[in-house]
């Protein structure tokens, strides 16, 4: 099946609008998406309509009872009652996340998926115990900066990475910046190694 996430971050990636039909067990709905932003939603339950921000929470936080998604071209110019870009996407996806946590990969679905963008970010992490970035640029993961709060020792660059993927389960809450200069790239890490060290045995 396909994830939502994924179909998602595909559709805000491309110039051609688009319509992603989804099926709940007890609604159906749609998301329509032009000019990279999700411009209206609409989900349609037996005694109730939702529509737009209302609609697209219910949606994200149900996104694993969905047993149907469908994209396809937008054939109806639709009106523009949202204006959410990527990240606001991806504060929403953030913010559910925080109301239900729970599940062990959502942060590195998260950070994966962010990959597959062509924007760059500098990615704010924060847990009890550390405060991390990550800075990505052209697709890839360039650097990182590692802050313990208990011993307040400061890593950056792979070790920073390394210490932020070893403690990522901590991680409460992810932040997103637009990089708005250019970093120096002390390493590069793409969307197959970044999945590898996920997987690397702990």
């Amino acid at each position: 099946m396909l994830e939502i996430e994924k179909v998602l971050f595909l559709a805000l990636k491309a110039f051609h609008p688009w319509e992603i039909s989804v099926k709940l067990p007890d609604s159906e709905g749609a998301i329509y998406v032009e000019n990279r932003m999700i411009v209206a939603v609409e989900l349609y339950k037996k005694d109730k309509v939702l529509k737009d921000f209302a609609a697209f929470k219910e949606i994200i936080k149900r996104r694993k009872e969905i047993e149907k998604l469908d994209i396809f071209p937008l054939r109806n110019k639709i009106e523009n009652r949202m204006s959410c870009d990527v990240y606001c996407v991806m504060q929403i996806l953030e913010e559910i996340e925080a109301v239900t946590p729970g599940e062990k990969s959502w942060i590195e679905e998260f950070l994966l998926n962010l990959i597959s963008l062509d924007s760059n970010w500098i990615v704010n992490l924060h847990s009890a115990v550390f405060k991390g970035k990550l800075y990505l640029k052209d697709r890839k993961y360039i650097d990182a900066y590692f802050l313990d709060k208990i011993t307040k020792e400061v890593f950056t660059g792979k070790e920073a990475l390394k210490r932020i993927i070893d403690h990522r389960d901590e991680i409460q809450t992810a932040e997103l910046q637009p990089m708005k200069e250019l970093f120096q790239e002390k390493f590069s890490v793409g969307f197959m190694e970044f999945f590898g060290m996920l997987n690397d045995e702990q």
